[in-house]
């Protein structure tokens, strides 16, 4: 139930995502094809990165959880991973636009997002060998 939760989460800010790259691109009246504007550069690039770390996460979480691993844990992992996400998206969309570009609320996400994904594979490691050797 617990990755289903954070499932739920992270879906909300997928649409969230998606939602301001279809805005995004019928405010500058972009197409496919179009060479993007700044702004659409970074709503584009929000959505992409979110997109490549969140499904090997939900992932890792899910096999976690399924294999009894303790549920503070997961719970703090996902958590962890969606303020990360949340962070990332802001620094991308909001933080960078100024002058001079503030890269920090991006690079706090980044740090959450792999520290949970890296701590979430080493959990599995970790189960793993606890499994192996009793």
């Amino acid at each position: 139930m617990i990755t289903l939760l954070i499932a739920v989460c992270l879906t909300g800010i997928y649409l969230a995502l998606s939602a301001h790259v279809i805005r995004t691109r019928r405010n500058e009246q972009a197409s496919v094809t179009s060479v993007p504007s700044e702004p659409l550069q970074r709503a584009i690039r929000a959505h992409s990165n979110f997109m490549e770390y969140t499904p090997i996460f939900l992932i890792l979480l899910m096999l976690l959880e399924l294999s009894d691993s303790y549920l503070w844990w997961i719970s703090g992992l996902g958590i962890s991973f969606i303020i990360g996400r949340l962070s990332h998206a802001y620094g991308i969309l909001i933080g960078e636009t100024g002058s001079p570009p503030a890269f920090g609320g991006r690079v706090r996400g980044m740090i959450l997002t792999l520290s949970s994904l890296g701590a979430a594979a080493l959990s599995g490691l970790i189960l793993i060998g606890w499994v192996v050797l009793h």
